[in-house]
C-alpha cells in the first residue's frame, strides 16, 4: 500500500544577471510536489562563484532525484536532519572541488533551503540569503545573516537601519565551501494558509531595503509569476548592481 503523496506546492523562481555582473553566479533549484526549495549565491570576488552555487544545488537535486519520497511523511525533526545534513554535505562537495582544482581554490556559495507544509517551514541556511514569510500584510525575515554587518547590528555597534546600507555588509562570516566544517544554522517557522514564503540572494534585499515594499509588491501582484517578476524588476530598477534571484512558495 502506497503512503499518500502531499499536493504539490506553487513555487516560482527568477533570476537575472543584473546590469554590471559578467556572469550570474545565483542558481536556484525547487521540486514543487516534495515542497522542497534551494538558492545560492555564489561568491563574487571569488574564482568560480557560478559553480560553487551549482554545486551545491546539486547536492539536494541529486537527493530529490535518488531519495525524496521517503521525506514526503516524516515530520519536522527528520526533516531539519535531513536538510543539515545536505547543507554539510554541500559544504565538503564545494570545498573538496576548490581543494582539488587550484583554478577554483577559495570558492564559496551562501545556502538557504526549506520544506513546507501547510502548518510549518522546516529550514536551513549559510551566508546572507534569506528566507522571509508574509503572513497577512506582515513581512518578517526569519533568518540572521551570517555576515561581518549582522553582528555588529548584534553588538550594538550599529544599528539594523545603519546595517542595510553599511560599506560592510556584504562581507560573510561563513558560507558555504570555504572551510572544511561548516555551522548550519537550523530553525522552523510556523505557516498558515494565505502565507507566501519567500527566498532571494541579496541582490533583492540591497536593492529593495524597505521590506514594507517587498511584502506589497508581493500582495498586490495578480499571481505568484507576476509577484516574483515584480520583485526582481524592482531590484533591476533600483540598480541592479548584483545578481537577483528570487523565489516565491505559497502555502495553501
Amino acid at each position: 500500500m502506497h503512503a499518500p503523496t502531499q499536493e504539490a506546492m506553487e513555487i516560482v523562481a527568477r533570476t537575472d544577471i543584473g546590469k554590471l555582473r559578467e556572469r550570474n553566479e545565483d542558481s536556484y533549484y525547487f521540486d514543487a510536489g516534495l515542497q522542497l526549495f534551494a538558492v545560492a549565491d555564489g561568491m563574487s570576488g571569488h574564482e568560480r562563484g557560478d559553480l560553487a552555487s551549482r554545486l551545491a544545488l546539486n547536492v539536494i537535486e541529486e537527493w530529490a532525484t535518488d531519495k525524496a519520497r521517503s521525506a514526503s511523511d516524516v515530520g519536522h525533526i527528520k526533516k531539519l536532519e535531513i536538510l543539515s545534513e545536505l547543507a554539510t554535505e554541500a559544504n565538503q562537495r564545494v570545498y573538496a572541488t576548490a581543494q582539488h582544482q587550484t583554478q577554483h581554490s577559495g570558492m564559496g556559495t551562501t545556502l538557504v533551503a526549506g520544506f513546507a507544509t501547510a502548518s510549518y517551514l522546516v529550514y536551513v541556511y549559510v551566508g546572507d540569503s534569506r528566507l522571509y514569510v508574509l503572513h497577512d500584510e506582515t513581512l518578517t525575515q526569519i533568518t540572521t545573516d551570517d555576515s561581518l554587518v549582522q553582528k555588529m547590528v548584534e553588538e550594538g555597534q550599529i544599528t539594523a537601519e545603519e546595517s542595510r546600507t553599511h560599506a560592510k555588509r556584504n562581507i560573510l562570516m561563513q558560507a558555504i565551501g570555504l572551510s572544511p566544517d561548516v555551522t548550519v544554522n537550523a530553525d522552523v517557522h510556523p505557516l498558515s494558509p494565505g502565507d507566501i514564503i519567500l527566498a532571494c540572494t541579496d541582490g533583492l534585499h540591497d536593492m529593495v531595503i524597505d521590506d514594507a515594499e517587498i511584502a506589497e509588491t508581493i500582495r498586490t501582484a495578480p499571481t505568484l509569476t507576476a509577484a516574483c517578476e515584480n520583485l526582481v524588476d524592482k531590484a533591476l530598477n533600483y540598480g541592479g548592481t548584483d545578481n537577483v534571484t528570487v523565489l516565491l512558495a505559497a502555502v495553501e
